[in-house]
């Protein structure tokens, strides 16, 4: 559907959510880490409560008819956070509510916030986690290729142990894998959860896609992942905790590239 198909009741309920949802909501900010160039590549935008309340304690009081409204407004206000934080890499946004119904008017107004606010389509990054909203698999092929053909990069995130199961990947080809967290958490010491790592892996790597290990808490894990996986890309509380309005500092000794445990 174009965007033309879309009235000018929708324009501006999207304009007046747009601006109720600034006095009620903020963004904290994570950053997606580069090891072997050992720099930040970009933030993930997390939306927050004024008081700090998780992004769930909000959504579930938003009407399901206003819902796709909502999150085009989060994407909006987050791209507006970012651009009043000077964030010159990757822009990491959550689209939850993006269907083929919509896919238009969320594309084109999220170039057009981008845009507004001096920040260039490809440092925005798209997360899906639910490909099967995203319909068929016609469907998925020309989400994926109507927002590369806005500038954007897509991402494909929770992957490994929620519904996007490869076959859905294979058809996506997304730009960017997130590993889910629970996969991350202790894979050092879980032959099931490295296995389907390596699974996982091999399978991006056939497709050209990029991986990310996010929700890394231990050093420990990010060494596996770093040896025996080569993986490049991390998020998690070992290097910063998201933060209100703010890029989190990122400790220098954190993003670099780990040495093999010393012997015993």
């Amino acid at each position: 559907m174009e965007i033309a198909a879309f009235d000018h009741e929708q324009r501006q309920k999207l304009e007046d959510y747009t601006s109720v949802i600034g006095v009620g909501i903020q963004f904290a900010f994570q950053p997606v880490v580069d090891l072997e160039s050992s720099q930040v590549k970009g933030y993930e935008a997390l939306l927050r409560g004024r008081s700090g309340e998780p992004s769930s304690s909000i959504i579930e009081n938003v009407l399901p008819e206003n819902l796709a409204f909502f999150d085009q407004a989060c994407r909006t206000r987050a791209i507006a956070e970012a651009a009043k934080l000077d964030v010159r890499g990757a822009l990491f946004v959550n689209c939850m509510q993006i269907r083929p119904d919509n896919l238009e008017l969320a594309l084109s107004t999220t170039r057009e916030q981008a845009e507004r606010y001096g920040m260039r389509p490809e440092q925005i990054v798209l997360e899906f986690a639910s490909l099967a909203r995203l319909g068929n698999p016609r469907e998925l092929v020309h989400t994926r290729e109507r927002a590369q053909a806005h500038g954007f990069r897509v991402l494909v995130d929770n992957f490994g142990t929620g519904e996007a199961g490869l076959k859905r990947l294979a058809v996506f080809q997304p730009d960017y894998v997130k590993l889910d967290h629970e996969l991350v958490h202790g894979i050092q010491n879980s032959r099931r959860r490295q296995a389907m790592a390596r699974g996982v892996l091999a399978c991006c790597q056939a497709l050209g896609v990029e991986v990310i290990a996010a929700g890394l808490e231990q050093q420990a894990e990010l060494r596996w992942l770093y040896q025996e996986l080569d993986l490049r890309l991390f998020q998690g509380y070992y290097f910063a905790r998201p933060r209100l309005a703010a890029k989190p500092r990122v400790a220098p000794e954190r993003i670099e590239l780990p040495a093999a445990p010393s012997a015993a």
